[in-house]
């Protein structure tokens, strides 16, 4: 299966690039779940933005939808009012899914969609060569989870089997997930070596509120899951 999930493009990423790890864990956990009959990969749908790591779009054999920057989760969601029974993934960058689409992130979190959003946190826009991103000074998993979103995480790139059991996590997590995925840009923004450094295993809600880029420490685990209704339901039930 995950041979299956691969395309004849060639990866114009950078030798190196960190978006190599979250597309082998992305297939890796998409192939398992589906052996498990806990998804289907036929009724699967991946949504991606503008950037480097919404390239993971032309790598996947699987229904997808390119978006605009910053819009991915109002797309998914849109996907998934469409058809409540899909399985819907966003990928997105930092500075679409924190910056421009800061809005959105907010307001799915209060409703509860039953979606996955997966955020590669470079704190750069690597795709125009280096910009900062607002990551840098805010807590956008601190402000996901104020404003309610029901499954909250962070993984490196640089634990990559950890990194595979959160997504698992946060695909079959019933809500609206959001994960955070620590992936340095070798380019612009080269601090791999001290961020997988202070990288820890952490798990709780108290994780949350630590701001990854201060202190000695970058706690990466699941921080928040909370059962409630998905914002979909009331279509279920108008149908």
């Amino acid at each position: 299966m995950i041979k299956q999930l691969g395309t004849d493009q060639k990866p114009t990423w950078c030798p190196g690039c960190a978006n190599f790890v979250t597309l082998a864990s992305v297939k890796k956990v998409l192939s398992e779940l589906h052996a498990e009959g806990s998804i289907d990969i036929k009724k699967t749908v991946i949504v991606a933005d503008i950037g480097c790591g919404a390239k993971i779009y032309d790598y996947l054999n699987i229904n997808a939808f390119y978006s605009l920057h910053g819009r991915v989760i109002p797309t998914a969601m849109g996907i998934k009012a469409g058809n409540p029974e899909l399985t819907v993934i966003g990928f997105g960058g930092d500075g679409g899914t924190y910056d421009e689409g800061m809005g959105h992130l907010i307001h799915a979190s209060a409703v509860n969609p039953d979606i996955t959003m997966i955020v590669g946190n470079n704190r750069v826009f690597a795709l125009t060569k280096g910009q900062p991103t607002s990551s840098e000074t805010k807590n956008p998993l601190s402000i996901a989870s104020v404003a309610g979103a029901s499954f909250i995480a962070r993984g490196s790139v640089y634990d990559a089997d950890h990194l595979a059991e959160l997504m698992k996590s946060a695909v079959t997590h019933k809500g609206f997930s959001l994960l955070e995925v620590m992936e340095p840009c070798l380019i612009f923004k080269n601090d791999a070596v001290e961020m997988n450094a202070r990288t820890k295993r952490t798990e709780g809600v108290s994780a949350i509120d630590r701001l990854h880029v201060t202190g000695d420490e970058i706690p990466i685990g699941v921080f928040k899951k909370e059962e409630r209704g998905c914002w979909e339901d009331g279509f279920r039930l108008m149908g």
